[in-house]
């Protein structure tokens, strides 16, 4: 069998602390931090404004930040190139790689505590977002299938990196059916992803009220 990508998926409801716990995760790893917000505030919409102003501040200075709403895996592979394997594949022994990844032979302790943590937070606006970019988002089938076609080109990207993944996500499913269309295929969507991921994923968390319970590991 096929050794799973290091992704660590955390699901969870919300203010449920499913970000804290992530985020606490990536600090611990000692090494780089690439942060994909994938929220997208609009300018009507102070709330979300407040709710981003607050990830931010909670964040250490020195991760580096990406806000990404839609196509993560391609503009993850062109703003880091070092981070994946092709990549790095194209560097030769005498050229110094630009991001320091793999620049020196290190004791396999501390190689392991500088390889990058791509953190994304949250699949959760993500599908939203790939949901109403669609032309008709009460179309099912085309929300489906372009949530496949993101999902699975983020998680073809995971397994040419170097990198070790966070995802954090919400859990909707676990409610009453909604009584409009585009909210029921929101849900379906976003349960689809989260299969996908969690089926790729080496851990699997639930949080509630802070706690988390191990699902898969």
């Amino acid at each position: 069998m096929m050794e799973k990508t290091e992704l660590t998926l955390y699901l969870g409801g919300t203010r449920s602390g499913k970000s804290a716990r992530a985020e606490a995760q990536a600090l611990r790893t000692g090494g780089p931090v690439l942060y994909v917000a994938t929220a997208e505030a609009r300018p009507d919409d102070p709330s979300m404004h407040e709710r981003i102003r607050r990830h931010r501040d909670r964040r250490p200075p020195h991760w580096s930040t990406l806000e990404c709403p839609l196509h993560l895996a391609k503009r993850i592979s062109l703003m880091f190139p070092a981070f994946f394997l092709e990549a790095a594949a194209s560097v030769s022994p005498e050229q110094p790689p630009e991001s320091g990844v793999g620049s020196s032979p290190k004791d396999a302790g501390e190689a392991a505590q500088e390889r990058p943590t791509i953190l994304i937070d949250c699949v959760t606006l993500w599908v939203s977002n790939i949901l109403f970019a669609l032309p008709e988002p009460e179309d099912l089938t085309a929300f489906e299938t372009a949530v496949r076609t993101e999902v699975n080109a983020l998680l073809a990207l995971m397994e040419r990196s170097n990198c070790r993944w966070i995802l954090v996500s919400g859990e909707t499913g676990l409610g009453g059916i909604a009584s409009d269309r585009i909210s029921r295929n929101y849900c379906d969507g976003l349960g689809l992803a989260n299969q996908l991921i969690a089926a790729s994923a080496r851990k699997v968390f639930l949080v509630v009220a802070g706690c988390s319970l191990v699902l898969a590991e």
